[in-house]
This record gives C-alpha cells, sequence and structure tokens, in this order.
C-alpha cells in the first residue's frame, strides 16, 4: 500500500505536470486565434456550465469513502450498492444538466455584454459544454472507484490522454478557421472518450464490481447523503469563491477584461491544483487511519502533508509573485502584463495560506469531520461575491480580486489551525511554527533572488525565463535541506514515511512519531 500511495501521488504529479505543459502551450496560442473578445466569451461559457458541476451533490467523495472501505473489508456486494445508486441518482442529475443547458443558452447570456455577431456561437457552446459536463458527471463515478482502489496511475492517464487530445483538436481547429462552437463541439468528444476509459479501467481494476440500474434502497440512498451533502454544500461555495470572478468582472466591466483577469487568476488556480494533486490522496488514508485507531499516524500525516505542501508551493509562489508580470509579458504578451500581473499578486497573497490547509481539509474529509467546514465556506462566499462586487466600483477588476482574497485570509488563518490540531490532538503553536513558519521563511532568500533577477536580469522568451529560475532555484533547495536536515536524515533512515506506512497491522507507537510536529 505504501509503494501503491507513492506512486499515487507521483503520478498525480507527472500527470499534471504534463497537463500544464499543453495548458501552458495551448493558452496563448487560443488567446490570439481567438482575440481578446472572443476568448472572453469563452471563459464565460466555460464559468457558467462550470456552475452546473455544483449538481455532482458530492457524490464523488461518497464513492471514495465508502468503495475505499467495503473494499478493504471485502464487502462487494455493499460496495456494488452505493456505486450503483451514485450511478442512478447522476442519471437524473445528467438530464437535469441537459435542461439547464438549454435555459442557460436561451435566458441567461442576455446579461452579459456579449457582441451582437457572437450570440448564437455562445449559446451553441454553452449547450455542448453542458452535455460534456453531463457525461463528465457520469464518468466521475468510475473515477471514484479508482480513487478510492488508490489507483491514480490510471486517472492520471486518462487525464494526460484527455489533454493532449483536447489540445491538439483545438489547435487544428482553430488554424482551420473554426471558432467557439467548434470547440466546444470537440470538449464534447474529448469527454466521451474520457468517460468510456474510466468506466473500462473501473471495470477491470475491481471485477467485482456490479451495477444494477434499479431504483436503489432509500437506506442507500440516506448513506450516502448523510456524508455528501456536506460535501455539497462546500461544492456549492467552493465554486463561488474560485469561479465567479470571471463572471462579476464580465457583467460589470466588460467582456474584453474577463481575458485579463482570468490569466492572473488561471496561473493562482494553478498553483493551487498542484498541491491538490497531492495532498488528495490523504482523504483515503486518514479514513484508513481511523478506522485502524492510528492517531499518531494522522498527526503524522498532518505534519508531513503541510510541509511537502508548502515546501512544493512556495518556490513557484515567489517566482509568481516577483515575476509574474515578466513571465505573463513573455508568455501571452506585453499588454496582458500589467494588470494580469497585478491580479496574480493579489490572489497570491491568501493562495498560500489556502495551501497550507490543502492537507488538513483532505484529513478533515476523510475523517467525515467536513460539517463545520462547510458553513465556514458559506460564509466564506458570500463575503467574497459581497466584497467583490462592492469593490469592483471602487478600483476596477483589482477590487475582485482584493474581495477574494479578504475573507480566505480570515478562514485560513484564524479558524483552519486550531480546528485541525483539535481534532488530532496536536498543538497548534508547534503545528503553525515547524509546518508553517519554518517553510515560509526558509523561502525567504530565493524570494530575494527573484526580486533581483527581475530587476536585473532582462528575459525575452520562455525558455530563457526558465533557465533563469532553474539558475537560482538551488539556492531554495538548499535552504529547504538546511532547515530540515533531521527531518530527511530520519526518512533515509527509516527508508519510509510513518503516515504513509498503512499497510502496517499496528500503529506506530507515540515514541517513533511524536505528537505533533
Amino acid at each position: 500500500m505504501k509503494l501503491r500511495t507513492i506512486r499515487g501521488i507521483l503520478s498525480n504529479w507527472l500527470s499534471l505536470a504534463l497537463t500544464y505543459v499543453v495548458g501552458f502551450l495551448l493558452a496563448p496560442f487560443v488567446v490570439h486565434h481567438l482575440g481578446s473578445v472572443a476568448y472572453g466569451v469563452w471563459t464565460i461559457v466555460l464559468s457558467l456550465t462550470s456552475y452546473m458541476s455544483l449538481l455532482d451533490l458530492g457524490l464523488r467523495s461518497a464513492v471514495v469513502r465508502f468503495v475505499s472501505r467495503d473494499h478493504a473489508l471485502r464487502e462487494h456486494r455493499r460496495a456494488s450498492e452505493t456505486l450503483s445508486a451514485t450511478f442512478w441518482l447522476r442519471l437524473w442529475i445528467a438530464l437535469l444538466i441537459v435542461f439547464f443547458s438549454l435555459s442557460i443558452s436561451a435566458f441567461l447570456l442576455r446579461f452579459f455584454h456579449l457582441p451582437a455577431e457572437m450570440q448564437n456561437e455562445a449559446r451553441v457552446a454553452v449547450v455542448l459544454t453542458g452535455l460534456s459536463l453531463a457525461i463528465t458527471l457520469l464518468a466521475g463515478v468510475f473515477g471514484g472507484v479508482l480513487t478510492a482502489l488508490h489507483r491514480f496511475d490510471l486517472l492520471s492517464l486518462v487525464s494526460v490522454g484527455q489533454a493532449i487530445l483536447r489540445a491538439s483538436g483545438f489547435v487544428w481547429l482553430l488554424k482551420t478557421g473554426h471558432h467557439i462552437p467548434a470547440l466546444a463541439a470537440w470538449e464534447l468528444l474529448c469527454s466521451l472518450a474520457g468517460g468510456v476509459a474510466l468506466w473500462r479501467f473501473a471495470r477491470w481494476s475491481y471485477p467485482e464490481l456490479h451495477i444494477s440500474f434499479t431504483q436503489p434502497r432509500r437506506e442507500t440512498i440516506k448513506n450516502i447523503w448523510s456524508y455528501s451533502s456536506y460535501v455539497f454544500l462546500m461544492h456549492i461555495f467552493g465554486q463561488v469563491i474560485y469561479y465567479t470572478d470571471n463572471l462579476v468582472v464580465g457583467a460589470f466591466v466588460s467582456v474584453s477584461a474577463v481575458t485579463f483577469y482570468a490569466i492572473g487568476g488561471s496561473l493562482s488556480e494553478y498553483l493551487r491544483q498542484i498541491v491538490a494533486s497531492m495532498t488528495s490522496t490523504f482523504m483515503p488514508l486518514a479514513g484508513r487511519f481511523e478506522a485502524t485507531g492510528e492517531r499518531d499516524s494522522l498527526r503524522k500525516l498532518l505534519s508531513y502533508g503541510t510541509r511537502t505542501a508548502l515546501v512544493v508551493a512556495l518556490p513557484i509562489a515567489m517566482t509568481l509573485f516577483f515575476r509574474g508580470q515578466t513571465f505573463i509579458q513573455v508568455w501571452v504578451g506585453e499588454q496582458f502584463a500589467p494588470v494580469s500581473g497585478r491580479v496574480l499578486q493579489i490572489l497570491l497573497l491568501s493562495q498560500i495560506f489556502a495551501i497550507a490547509n490543502s492537507a488538513s481539509i483532505n484529513i478533515a474529509l476523510g475523517l467525515g469531520q467536513h460539517r463545520r467546514c462547510a458553513f465556514w465556506a458559506a460564509g466564506e462566499a458570500v463575503a467574497n461575491l459581497s466584497l467583490s462586487i462592492l469593490l469592483i466600483r471602487w478600483v476596477g477588476i483589482y477590487g475582485v480580486a482584493i474581495g477574494t482574497v479578504i475573507p480566505n485570509l480570515v478562514i485560513n488563518v484564524f479558524l483552519w489551525p486550531p480546528f485541525i490540531c483539535r481534532l488530532l490532538g496536536a498543538p497548534v503553536f508547534r503545528h503553525l511554527f515547524q509546518n508553517w513558519v519554518k517553510p515560509i521563511l526558509l523561502s525567504v532568500p530565493y524570494g530575494f533572488l527573484c526580486f533581483w533577477t527581475d530587476r536585473h536580469w532582462t528575459v525575452r522568451g520562455v525558455f530563457p525565463f526558465f533557465l533563469q529560475i532553474g539558475a537560482i532555484l538551488p539556492i531554495y533547495l538548499i535552504f529547504v535541506v538546511i532547515g530540515f536536515h533531521r527531518e530527511i536524515r530520519e526518512l533515509i533512515r527509516l527508508r519510509k514515511l510513518p503516515a504513509l506506512a498503512v499497510d502496517s497491522k499496528v500503529g506506530l507507537s507515540s515514541a517513533e512519531t511524536g505528537t505533533g510536529g
């Protein structure tokens, strides 16, 4: 199990890296071939349809939690009942998404300042992307099975395949003069191909699992809903927190302004997803540790998970904060650099603290202790939207970014650390110093180097930019090794990470693991 977990994390990172490389190369191509106005319309279409993903109702997380438990206990019949009930519910959800797509296409688009010549294209694109989402949600049931079995390698294979297929189709379509509806149609074909692949892989990985298309028992649905309802609420408010900004900019400023905001916001989102691809593997681990009574392993999971998340994220965050404008200039064009770069800097102020709690969130989900988190997300979403609408009238699109940052800081700095430490019985101040403050302090010299490099080392292309980063990155690695030399020696000596030793029959003793960090 230890090797499978490590393989899952590495495959997630490889998948994310390849997907981002494809997206990185594709983004400027799409922007320049569509133009800023059409790209803004495309962004609005994707943002509108992404809201319908809330109709997942938290069912995928329920599949992960219950199938992983039942598979470990060899309760294959109960796992099949959970999967069948989830698939049955999602069939109805898929039909509802199709209906909503038609409704948005007919009515909602009129609230945005779309050019008259692009309104019909936007309507067609909304319907097609809605169909893509319906297929994706149905296939997500099988993706949940693979997650429960820690088959992140297969999930990554599907993800990379879809990314390459999508990018190659987009390039061909735009080069041959096609526009937004053709992109949406290709997106639909990619979703269908990915869904079929997930279904085949899930059947191969768990052959004892069977799907029944009959109406599930009320008891089964109640059991699923008792867990998924709060995940559903977290998804609703998370959607508002992370994906409303583009809509606010489009409604209160202009469609072309969405492009400037989206470029900066997408880089901040990429950073969050890099860490999420690692910490998402902690959710089934936390549930397993709880079931076997391994409290020390849970504390180790929190400690190592938080440190690793920050160690991975901080050099990227420092680079984007001090050199974001330069990167955007050589990536998509000089005209986007000042505005998009400033948006990125503002969003990064809170993103790093959200990343520091990424492991905590997945542990809470794995333990089923996420009810309170749903109410926090509700408060953050309301404050985010209210402040964004208020501040956009004073400082333009920068106000939207500021409105996103303020409530996010409050939740992640003042609420999450005491909650997770109390839940696991870990000292909060030790957790903050060892797992938050120490990694941040170790990244400060690298941040100064990024600042100096940006001022005194001219760069005129993407490749030279990454060469510059590669030249100064070893300084960061040296400070990390010095700062965590004891932990590194311990890991080398033990040749394993205690928090990931899920295949041990007994929990680690407190003398071996400590209690907090």
